[in-house]
């Protein structure tokens, strides 16, 4: 009876998971709103999600009161499909919580779940893009029955965009201006004026960035890396250094990760930094990161196109890859001398 399915798992549609994510992040929040729309034959869907190997995540969403309660019901009780996704990392699915089997499994979460007056439950690991989250998407219906094999597909993609929104949260930086700036902007990059102050002559902070790639638009923000490059304190050789590793990664997503991803860039600590990601079938099959400046001995690994030469090009390459995609994060350090890669 109990289902570890592969509800959510290699179901996705990556354009419509880079869509839900241009069109409701950074907001977590409005993302989840907007699944009650998307999911219609649930009854709500609630989120608690916190850092990988956390035991208890705590509840970030909760559409209604039927999911405030069973969201309510596993932080109390300790016991439920969220804590058995996070610690299984599968999804769950209990499409008729009557059953005496789910009494028997959740003996203290079914009956207050029942109560509530759910009578089906489903709840979506917090993993995309080659990272975890410690927590689910959970999802209810008032009748028994399982969800659909389109609203399955729904509820992943939403998962997924969920997932990559908490991901963006660990950066600690503030997105909203940059996600705005995306949305308006329909060539997918744009091309900003540097900013100088008239009354001390010095660059004015730049904001981060945020863009969607396919192979199409690669060139275009490419050609906005390399303007905001400059514009974060880079001397042109430098920026023109680090555009090009930047334009060899996506094309690695493009060709490897399902032909688009996503491209985070911004400053600190005197680096510049790019976060690339897709959600393809990664490069092998297990979770791995590896940092560009550390030995690579006794790992076997596939030689993806271009990417000796991503290295040699930045200070330093983070690369994590699992079956839900692949997220590279270059660096480039600012000294506002010259030949930060050195």
């Amino acid at each position: 009876m109990y289902q570890h399915g592969a509800m959510g798992l290699g179901r996705t549609r990556p354009g419509h998971v880079w869509n839900l994510i241009r069109m409701y992040g950074p907001d977590l929040t409005g993302l989840c709103r907007a699944g009650t729309a998307l999911i219609p034959n649930v009854a709500g869907i609630g989120l608690s999600a916190g850092p990988e190997g956390d035991p208890f995540p705590q509840i970030r969403f909760s559409s209604d009161q039927g999911s405030t309660s069973l969201e309510d019901a596993q932080e109390r009780l300790d016991d439920g499909p969220c804590r058995d996704a996070t610690s299984t990392r599968r999804p769950v699915h209990a499409a008729d919580l009557s059953d005496p089997w789910w009494l028997e499994h959740w003996p203290r979460f079914t009956p207050a779940a029942l109560h509530s007056g759910a009578r089906a439950v489903f709840a979506l690991p917090l993993h995309a893009g080659g990272v975890r989250h410690a927590g689910a998407v959970d999802l209810y219906r008032r009748t028994p029955g399982d969800l659909s094999r389109a609203d399955q597909t729904t509820a992943a993609e939403l998962t997924a965009a969920a997932t990559e929104l908490l991901t963006l949260e660990r950066l600690g930086l503030d997105w909203t201006g940059a996600f705005t700036d995306a949305r308006q902007d329909a060539s997918g990059a744009g091309t900003p004026i540097v900013l100088i102050s008239r009354r001390t002559g010095a660059r004015a902070a730049v904001p981060p960035l945020v863009r969607w790639f396919d192979q199409a638009s690669m060139g275009w923000v490419r050609l906005r890396v390399h303007t905001d490059s400059i514009r974060h304190g880079l001397v042109r050789a430098d920026a023109d250094r680090f555009a090009l590793a930047v334009h060899e990664t996506m094309a690695n997503s493009v060709q490897h990760g399902g032909g688009l991803g996503q491209l985070l860039l911004w400053g600190r600590n005197s680096r510049l930094w790019c976060e690339i990601s897709d959600h393809g079938a990664g490069i092998g099959t297990t979770l791995r990161s590896t940092h560009a400046h550390r030995p690579r001995t006794g790992v076997r690994q596939r030689r993806v196109t271009g990417f000796q030469l991503i290295e040699r090009a930045c200070t330093s390459m983070d690369l994590t890859t699992d079956t839900t995609g692949t997220r590279v994060r270059l660096s480039y350090h600012n000294d506002a001398g010259g030949s930060g890669h050195c």
